[in-house]
């Protein structure tokens, strides 16, 4: 059988396309992104209309461009237990699939740490995201104007305790108020509201007669309270160096306090670092908590977005997923390391 060169070439040539096409079936298919066709949750561990809720729809808005597959992004209210339902409902969802995170008060961090046994998450294992804005310092003690209250010594000669409105214990404003009642001020918590907004809306029906929350949240998500001459601060704990202080408002300085309050003082601003943490549960893949931590700083940081939080007048400063675990791990050190303070703190937190 003789075989000329145009078969030799015809059979190379069926011998490379068979080639090609095993290779070709061989090869993996790139997978679509994990987030296309699904959708984020980001769950608020308070009511509608308050700072955090505020905030959550803010990045709600505008995450998903910066998440491969873009998923859609909503938001879920989940109030109750002074932020306690949210934060110990989703970590018990562990292992996370990268498609739930919580946000949730910093305050519960550090009651974690100061064994509440209605905290049951651990801080440590949470995988954590980052927090949109500043932190809660200073905390200020705001009371409605028409009190005639205008100074700290009209406080301390008060008879009929402050009321001040609070979701619960262990949060910054209810501990702030603790402690002031312990070195004698005549104030008192009132606990049971499911946000912010529900507790404005009672000291507008005069049902509390003052606030204590940052002054970064007064000035900016509540700032109408300000312009209405609604409430005026009394005093200012904390410093926070990216505010101007507030102006002939007392400070912690004027409070003359005693060593041991001082300490006991200095622990507790520094429980209150952060505010508006966000994070998803224990146990969610590593490529999505770095898509997650990525996105997360990308959308705070894009030109949309701070357009759009300069309309609603707050203000956005983000810290990194990676600096919110470096100072809960401090936190963490640092009640370890005084237990006289803590004993005291636990006290102020409501924590037996």
């Amino acid at each position: 059988m003789v075989i000329n060169g145009k078969m030799l070439v015809r059979g190379a040539m069926i011998f490379w396309v068979a080639a090609f096409l095993a290779t070709v079936q061989q090869a993996p298919v790139s997978a679509a992104p994990f987030y296309q066709g699904k959708v984020l949750r980001i769950v608020v561990s308070a009511s509608p209309g308050g700072g955090f809720d505020t905030f959550a729809r803010l990045l709600a808005r505008h995450i998903g461009q910066y998440i491969p597959g873009n998923p859609r992004t909503i938001v879920v209210n989940m109030p109750g237990g002074s932020h306690l339902v949210a934060a110990n409902r989703i970590y018990a969802m562990r292992p996370g699939d990268g498609l739930t995170m919580v946000n949730f008060h910093y305050g519960k961090v550090a009651q974690a740490f100061i064994g509440d046994p209605l905290v049951r998450f651990d801080p440590m294992k949470y995988q954590w995201l980052g927090d949109p804005t500043l932190g809660s310092l200073p905390q200020v003690l705001w009371v409605r104007t028409d009190l005639g209250i205008r100074t700290l010594e009209d406080l301390k000669n008060r008879k009929e305790p402050l009321a001040l409105g609070t979701t619960g214990m262990g949060t910054s404003p209810a501990v702030m108020a603790e402690f002031l009642k312990s070195i004698g001020y005549a104030v008192k918590n009132v606990t049971g509201y499911r946000g912010s907004a529900n507790t404005f809306a009672a000291l507008e029906r005069n049902e509390l007669h003052g606030r204590i929350i940052s002054q970064a949240s007064m000035q900016t998500v509540y700032r109408r309270f300000l312009e209405r001459d609604f409430v005026r601060p009394l005093l200012s704990i904390g410093k926070e160096p990216r505010l101007k202080p507030l102006a002939g408002v007392p400070t912690l300085e004027d409070l003359k306090l005693s060593t041991a309050n001082r300490e006991l003082a200095e622990f507790m601003i520094n429980t209150w670092a952060l505010l508006r943490t966000y994070a998803v549960p224990p146990g969610t893949p590593e490529d999505r908590v770095k898509i997650l931590r990525q996105a997360f700083l990308k959308a705070l940081k894009s030109p949309k977005l701070i357009k759009d939080a300069k309309r609603q007048g707050v203000i956005v400063d983000p810290v990194s997923g990676e600096e919110v675990t470096k100072t809960i791990q401090k936190l963490s050190k640092l009640t370890r390391s005084n237990p006289k303070i803590l004993k005291r703190y636990k006290k102020l937190a409501g924590v037996k």
